[in-house]
C-alpha cells in the first residue's frame, strides 16, 4: 500500500483533474453538487467498512451513498483518516472530566455517527442544506439511534442564513454545556467571509471546555482551483490558530500537517506518533492539507 503522503499527492492530482467538465449525469447545480459530495463521502465510508482491518464501520453507508456515491466514492486517503480522527475526537471529549455531551456536525452530509457511535448520553445535531436532508431523512426511517437524540437543522451556509438561531431553538441544545463541533469537509467550500461568520457563531454558542475539529487547506491551495463533485474549493488559510482565537475565542489550537498522520492498519487506528504541527511560516506558499483541532 502506498504511504499516506504519496496517496495524498496522488489523490490531489486526481482532484485537480476534476476541474474538467463533469459527465452529463453528474453536471449538477451548485447546492446539488454539495449534496452529491456527501454521497461520495458515504461511498468511501462503505468501502472502508468492508475491510477486515477497517478503522470504523458504518452500517448505513451503502444506503446513504446510493448508486451515485458508490460509483464515485471520495478518496479514502482523506476520508478514512478524517473520519477516524473525528470519531476519536468525539470519544475523547465525551470521556473527559468535563465531558461534551453535545455534538454538532456542520456540513453533516450523509454522516451516520448518530447511528454507529455507542454514546448513550450524546445529543447529535446535524446542520446542512435543506436539499440534503430531503434526500437523507427518508433513508433513515426505521433505523435505530445509538445516541440519546438526533436533530437536523436545515441551512444554507453561503446564503448567510443564521443556523445558530435555529440550533438554539432546538429544545435539546444547551449553549451553557460543552459542545464538540465537527465542520468536517466544510471549511474549504466557504469563502473567508462565510468561514469567519461560521466560526463566530460557533464561538458564541461554545461553553468552556468545548472543542472543535475540522480539515482544511493552506492559503496557496485555493489557487489550485480544485473542484470535487462539481463543488469548488473557495477558502484556505495559513493562520488558523489566530483566526480561531479572534473569531471564536478558541485559544488552544493545534494545526497538524495531514501528511504526517499514519493509518495503522495492524492496530486499526490513526497514529499521531510521528505527526507534526505546522506554523504559518511553514505553510506560506505551500499546498498543504491540514487537520485543525482547538479547545476553549
Amino acid at each position: 500500500m502506498p504511504s499516506l503522503p504519496r496517496r495524498a499527492a496522488q489523490a490531489f492530482c486526481a482532484l485537480i483533474l476534476w476541474k474538467s467538465p463533469m459527465p452529463r449525469s453528474y453536471a449538477l447545480p451548485e447546492k446539488a453538487s454539495h449534496a452529491f459530495t456527501a454521497r461520495m463521502c458515504a461511498g468511501s465510508r462503505f468501502l472502508e467498512s468492508q475491510r477486515s482491518d477497517a478503522l470504523f464501520v458504518d452500517p448505513l453507508a451503502s444506503k446513504l451513498a446510493g448508486p451515485q456515491g458508490l460509483a464515485q466514492p471520495m478518496g479514502d486517503w482523506i476520508m478514512v483518516p478524517r473520519t477516524r480522527f473525528g470519531d476519536d475526537f468525539v470519544l475523547h471529549h465525551y470521556m473527559k472530566a468535563r465531558p461534551c455531551r453535545q455534538l454538532v456536525l456542520l456540513g453533516a452530509g450523509m454522516d451516520a455517527r448518530a447511528y454507529r457511535l455507542r454514546l448513550p448520553e450524546l445529543k447529535v445535531f446535524e446542520v446542512d442544506l435543506p436539499i440534503l436532508f430531503q434526500e437523507k431523512e427518508p433513508l433513515l426511517e426505521g433505523e435505530t439511534l445509538t445516541v440519546q437524540s438526533r436533530s437536523v437543522v436545515p441551512t444554507d451556509f453561503s446564503s448567510g442564513e443564521d443556523w445558530s438561531t435555529k440550533l438554539q431553538r432546538d429544545e435539546h441544545f444547551d449553549p451553557t454545556q460543552p459542545t464538540v463541533w465537527l465542520p468536517e469537509g466544510l471549511m474549504m467550500y466557504l469563502t473567508d467571509r462565510e468561514a469567519t461568520q461560521t466560526l463566530r457563531r460557533i464561538g458564541a454558542l461554545s461553553a468552556p471546555h468545548s472543542a472543535l475539529f475540522f480539515d482544511a487547506i493552506s492559503a496557496s491551495y485555493v489557487r489550485q482551483r480544485i473542484v470535487v463533485g462539481g463543488a469548488p474549493f473557495l477558502g484556505g488559510s495559513d493562520h488558523y490558530a489566530e483566526w480561531l482565537k479572534e473569531a471564536a475565542s478558541f485559544g488552544r489550537t493545534q494545526v497538524w500537517d495531514f501528511n504526517s498522520m499514519r493509518v495503522d492498519r495492524w492496530n486499526q487506528r490513526l497514529s499521531k506518533d510521528w505527526a507534526r504541527t505546522v506554523s504559518p511560516a511553514e505553510l506560506y506558499g505551500r499546498n498543504v492539507v491540514l487537520f485543525v483541532e482547538s479547545q476553549i
